[in-house]
């Protein structure tokens, strides 16, 4: 369903890391509905782990609807070296971010989650929002999602003392134009994009994965995340969390192969089997999501990595290091 622009004509909004990958999305996305769209980080003065920074900041914004993207993450390696940072850093982030816009009087608040923080192992693959905290998230990113439970348990906290207007957004995998390929920075399928870009570029005969290829996960393209972020802030109240996915997924086979071909490369695939899988099954539930915002991802798996691969190319002399 269309939306109605006049919800978003003049609405002040603060897009907390919207200088980051999925910040600048709705960003974009804001400004072409009339909204007046305000980007908080660090690059822009505010440092959220700042809790000063953070209410003055706010304070002289005033805004109506507070979207937090800000975070500090990356890959499995950044996510190995640096976990209590990491840890530290996000905790903030959460707890600052929700506290200034209560304080300054903000009309809704989105705590932008991550669907790492579902169970490492959940029931039959599925993500359901009633299990999302049913059990121990996987261990090379607990730390992460420990940050991320937290912030639905503020919103739940602050919605009963207060009354205070919050909803919370699960995220699935994403991917897409601005993300960043540092080796160290880098999620699963724009570290697919690197690696097969660069076998092309050497040489190289053979590509290694870990795993057995078997594994199956779901990829939403980033400008899909961004419109279902701003339908949920029209649509979605109360303090309950919220998918946002796709509802199916692919093999790690199925889109390295996507990879390959789009890139050109004409080498073979090698899985290293002795590493790990990780869950054989993980794709969210989408029904509520569907329900509740009368919409679904509209752009198809290889539609959006031939963007993103396009997207690579043209930026990969200047690569994006995610901002908080």
């Amino acid at each position: 369903m269309e939306r109605s622009r006049t919800f978003w004509q003049r609405r002040k909004v603060l897009v907390a890391g919207g200088t980051g990958f999925l910040g600048s999305h709705i960003m974009a996305r804001l400004k072409t509905l009339g909204a007046v769209a305000h980007s908080c980080s660090r690059a822009s003065g505010c440092d959220l782990r700042a809790f000063e920074q953070a209410a003055a900041h706010f304070s002289v914004i005033k805004p109506d609807v507070v979207i937090n993207c800000a975070a500090n993450q990356g890959g499995l390696a950044y996510h190995k070296a640096f976990p209590a940072t990491i840890f530290y850093d996000n905790l903030l982030i959460g707890l600052n971010a929700m506290e200034a816009a209560r304080i300054t009087g903000v009309g809704k608040y989105v705590n932008i989650l991550s669907a790492c923080a579902y169970p490492g192992e959940p029931k039959d693959g599925i993500l359901r929002e009633a299990e999302f905290e049913a059990g121990p998230m996987h261990s090379t990113v607990d730390h992460f999602g420990a940050t991320k439970r937290a912030a639905l348990m503020q919103a739940k906290c602050y919605a009963s003392q207060y009354a205070f207007n919050a909803i919370s957004l699960l995220l699935v995998n994403m991917y897409g134009p601005g993300e960043d390929f540092h080796p160290d920075r880098s999620h699963a399928l724009a570290a697919l994009v690197r690696k097969f870009y660069e076998a092309k570029e050497s040489g190289a005969g053979a590509v290694t994965l870990w795993g057995t290829g078997r594994a199956v996960r779901e990829w939403l393209y980033v400008e899909d995340a961004a419109e279902g972020v701003l339908r949920a802030v029209e649509r979605h109240h109360g303090s309950e969390p919220l998918n946002l996915g796709v509802g199916s997924g692919c093999t790690i086979t199925e889109l390295a192969e996507v990879v390959r071909r789009i890139v050109g490369y004409r080498g073979k695939i090698v899985y290293d089997d002795s590493k790990p899988d990780g869950a054989m099954l993980r794709v969210a539930d989408i029904a509520k999501m569907r329900s509740t915002l009368d919409w679904e991802p509209q752009t198809a798996i290889e539609t959006g990595i031939r963007r993103t691969i396009d997207w690579f190319v043209e930026h990969r002399q200047a690569p994006i290091l995610m901002e908080v």
